[in-house]
């Protein structure tokens, strides 16, 4: 739609500004958050669900779901999913392969998401991997599902620049470390806080 500048403002033909189209979708966007939190506060737990789209998620979630290919939960995503994402603490063993990276990762997006937490907000999940092979593949699948929601996320991890990492560490709204290299950040970077933490995966 052409615009014509007025003073500071963006106004289109019908004399809508910016201001007042982002106004509208900042409404739009508390609505739906509105209505997803209602959702989840009435799933019911013991419900037997199979597919991903049954799970009361956003539509970011869902969409970085379906782009990476998943649309069946496994055995552990179908009975931890519906507890993590009432905000209840889980333990959950499994095999490897069995789908437990998105058992956590899934109620991370999904919990911040409904808190609004932006890019200022700092570090809200904290990840902690035992080897730098999980910690990069954790960090591959976040990415994958996370991508149509605007956290910043990052790894630190053992053999890479320890200055790289500081620099881009006060940006970081979801953190995947091994244990190593998360104790020298803690130890060395100035100003790493976890005081803003809202949850920790391991």
């Amino acid at each position: 739609m052409p615009q014509r500048k007025v003073g500071r403002k963006q106004v289109n033909k019908t004399g809508e500004s910016s201001i007042s189209k982002q106004k509208s979708k900042r409404n739009e966007e508390n609505v739906k958050l509105e209505q997803l939190e209602k959702l989840v506060q009435d799933f019911d737990t013991e419900g037997d669900y199979s597919l991903f789209n049954d799970l009361p998620i956003s539509a970011g979630t869902k969409k970085g779901l379906k782009k990476s290919f998943y649309t069946n939960m496994t055995d552990i995503q179908a009975k931890s999913l519906p507890m993590s994402l009432k905000g209840r603490d889980v333990l959950g063993a499994a095999r490897t392969g069995s789908g437990k990276t998105l058992s956590f990762l899934i109620p991370v997006l999904e919990i911040l998401h409904r808190r609004k937490w932006g890019p200022q907000d700092g570090l809200g999940a904290l990840v902690i991997s035992p080897t730098r092979e999980l910690a990069i593949q954790i960090f591959d699948v976040l990415c994958g599902i996370g991508g149509y929601h605007s956290f910043s996320a990052g790894l630190v991890i053992g053999g890479k620049n320890l200055k790289d990492e500081r620099d881009r560490l006060s940006r970081m709204n979801i953190l995947v470390a091994t244990p190593g290299r998360l104790l020298q950040h803690l130890d060395q970077t100035v100003g790493f806080e976890c005081d803003s933490l809202q949850i920790l995966g391991e």
